[in-house]
């Protein structure tokens, strides 16, 4: 592992410095989207509908064309982002669930527990850190790491306000009985739900739902941006908007948004549903597809022009992405929709299309506008960069502080990332990573990235492919280059440690 940024533990977060006068510190707003594909937007060549507020982030910023997701599904790429650490040595690889208990809502039976495996609470994540060198930190949409009275859960790690989804299972309800809640500003001691009343009067599944109408898609997004509205210049903030669209289910309100595309994109495909993971039917997949990434356009349109009118657009680092790849879950087309078939592979794959994402980072005064950058990192860069973004700097003996407020971090842990920062800004050294990594125990793959080398390991038998003449993947070269396949193996002995919850087949070891 890099041994490249060092930060507080979880356990552990005092500053040991008082607090000196405050400077403008730059604001951080992470925007990422729920399973979009890399060409799911009109500024990567999506061609059935157009996405202009996200385009315009793109040209007024960078767009990048080699960024990949920490893992192929939701809560290990998440893990990647918020701790740093790659899907071979962080602890949360993969969507491991807890439900216990009944609880009633009206005529519904729901869950009294539930939320995926917990971060490691010894190792720091990000909202922590910024917290502690004092950001104010909001995280609106899925939580995804920990259940419901774990040791892991937004009060117990930096987050200051939280709306939305403790578990991403029930985030395929897009009408759920319930969204969670943490607000300090409230009194909140801990997570609670807050009961959906309209929606618990009907059905969660058949008919009786299309009666519910609180989306939980506008909900969160209007507590998102209430949480902007508090916001004040010169007191910096850390924002995490982890939006549930457009994952399945493949609903919404019966707006314009969604009348736009009814009758228009044909053949229209229908889906029957699926009760037991609380997909509803719906026979317009297309149409409400289509129409669910043009609401997440209008809501990042919002969010910019709430930032505008607050002051705070200038001095905001704003990132727009995915967690991962396409999804075909809930009646959902990728086929359709990314016609042009650059990448193969889909959500839970270790292939391009599995992780390889749209990634825009706008900031003026600092970023090209209308820049395109082709470096190849992942989602455990992130955190030294955002690192590098707010000013924090390596002290002599290889602890971490906000130099320009005394604040330092006095434990020690470590991240796989390297700051991107150069390429973002056009200036300094950009350090760049000798091999990307990647496991996923549910489908059994492993893959590595390395230059335009790309191995792919499935149930243990490695493909190679070169991505610089063959993006799609489909000539397997490792019998005309077993010595690149040796190597690229041998990172990978280099980078899994091993993890009974996710167990993956490594390839064969080379011979010494």
């Amino acid at each position: 592992m890099n041994n490249l940024l060092h930060y507080l533990p979880a356990a552990a977060l005092p500053l040991l410095v008082a607090q000196s006068a405050a400077r403008q510190r730059p604001n951080i707003l992470y925007i990422m989207c729920d399973d979009m594909g890399y060409g799911d937007l009109s500024c990567y060549g999506q061609q059935h509908f157009s996405t202009p507020n996200i385009d315009r982030l793109a040209a007024q910023g960078m767009r990048m064309t080699s960024a990949y997701a920490g893992s192929p599904v939701s809560a290990p790429s998440r893990a990647c982002l918020m701790t740093g650490q790659h899907s071979g040595h962080t602890h949360v690889r993969g969507n491991k669930e807890y439900w216990s208990g009944r609880v009633e809502y009206g005529q519904n039976a729901d869950y009294a527990v539930v939320g995926q495996e917990p971060y490691d609470p010894d190792v720091p994540i990000l909202p922590e850190l910024f917290k502690a060198v004092g950001y104010h930190t909001g995280m609106f949409g899925k939580w995804a790491g920990g259940y419901e009275g774990s040791v892991s859960t937004p009060d117990r790690r930096g987050v200051d306000e939280f709306y939305g989804y403790i578990c991403q299972f029930q985030a395929h309800l897009y009408f759920p009985n319930f969204l969670n809640r943490y607000s300090r500003s409230r009194g909140d001691t801990a997570v609670v739900r807050e009961v959906l009343e309209q929606n618990i009067q009907h059905a969660m599944f058949g008919d009786d739902y299309d009666l519910r109408r609180q989306y939980s898609a506008d909900l969160i997004h209007q507590r998102a941006l209430d949480w902007l509205r508090q916001q004040k210049a010169g007191e910096p903030f850390f924002g995490i908007f982890t939006y549930t669209l457009p994952h399945a289910e493949l609903r919404q309100p019966n707006d314009s948004l969604l009348q736009v595309f009814r009758g228009r994109l044909l053949p229209e495909r229908a889906y029957r549903g699926d009760n037991p993971s609380r997909y509803n039917p719906t026979p317009e997949a297309h149409a409400q597809f289509a129409a669910m990434i043009t609401r997440l356009d209008a809501q990042v349109g919002e969010i910019m022009q709430l930032l505008e009118q607050q002051g705070l657009a200038d001095n905001t680092v704003v990132i727009f992405t995915s967690d991962n790849g396409p999804h075909e879950e809930g009646g959902a087309d990728p086929e359709y929709f990314n016609h042009d078939g650059k990448f193969r592979g889909l959500k839970r794959s270790t292939h391009e299309g599995g992780i390889r994402i749209p990634f825009i980072v706008r900031w003026p005064g600092h970023i090209r506008a209308g820049s395109v950058s082709d470096l190849p990192f992942a989602f455990y860069d992130l955190m030294p960069t955002f690192c590098d973004i707010a000013g924090f700097k390596r002290t002599k003996d290889g602890g971490f502080k906000d130099s320009k407020h005394g604040r330092q971090t006095d434990l020690k842990a470590r991240t796989d990332g390297f700051s991107i920062l150069p390429t973002l800004i056009g200036k300094g050294h950009q350090r760049l990573h000798d091999h990307l990594y990647w496991e996923f125990h549910e489908t059994d793959m492993l893959g590595v990235r390395r230059g335009d080398w790309k191995l792919v390991v499935k149930r243990g038998q490695p493909a190679l492919y070169n991505l610089a003449d063959d993006p799609h993947e489909d000539r397997d070269l490792s019998a005309e280059h077993p010595d690149i396949v040796r190597l690229l193996v041998q990172k990978i002995y280099e980078d899994h440690t091993d993890s009974p919850l996710f167990p993956v087949t490594l390839p064969a070891k080379p011979e010494e």
